[in-house]
């Protein structure tokens, strides 16, 4: 009678010991089932804000002045652009310029012209803070006398940037390339110089 009361307990916490394993078993895994989605959800999320940051770190903002003339008149240029870097060193874009020019004149009238421009450019940085440029701009230029042109005119030429954080500042000087455009739009000037500032550059 000892021997089947005892032989029953035993069976009995056998048993519940083995039942209480198996429970634990599918908890365990129904837990880790749970963290691996967690961890997979997460993943994902982390993917997206990689990509979405990744899309806003590659864009590159730029700031210039330039051509500022003093004397018997004045004279100020500036361009705006925005651009996408494929990789790290090469920003493709496009952006606006202006070039406005007054000058003083013997007489009762004065000579001003305002001239405006779209353009998309490449530029390649051949270190941390020099590069290369093309541009290829698209004018409307007033010729100050009612006249009004519409050509597309190439720049070639590069900069120098420089400073600490997402801003760098510096110069920018680029080749007016055809003679022509020198001579009709440009007071025969050789070159545009600007100066400002990039950001993500």
């Amino acid at each position: 009678m000892k021997k089947t009361i005892i032989g029953f307990l035993l069976f009995s916490v056998l048993f519940l010991i083995s039942t209480d394993m198996d429970a634990q078993r599918r908890s365990s895994r129904r837990s880790s089932d749970r963290s691996s989605r967690t961890e997979r959800t997460s993943s994902r999320s982390n993917q997206e804000d990689t990509e979405r940051i990744g899309i806003k770190d590659r864009m590159a903002y730029d700031i210039l002045l330039g051509n500022v003339g003093l004397g018997s008149g004045f004279s100020l240029s500036g361009k705006f652009g925005a651009g996408y870097k494929p990789i790290e060193r090469l920003t493709a874009g496009a952006g606006l310029k202006f070039y406005y020019f007054y000058q003083n004149l013997v007489g009762p009238n004065n000579l001003s012209s305002f001239s405006y421009g779209i353009y998309p450019y490449a530029r390649f940085k051949i270190s941390e803070s020099i590069y290369v440029k093309g541009e290829y701009v698209y004018y409307n230029i007033d010729g100050g006398n009612g006249d009004n042109a519409k050509p597309w005119v190439p720049f070639l030429g590069g900069g120098y940037m420089s400073g600490f954080g997402p801003w760098k500042f510096g110069l920018e000087l680029l080749l007016i390339v055809r003679d022509s455009d020198r001579d009709s739009f440009f007071n025969g000037d050789l070159f545009e110089y600007t100066f400002g500032a990039t950001y993500n550059f």
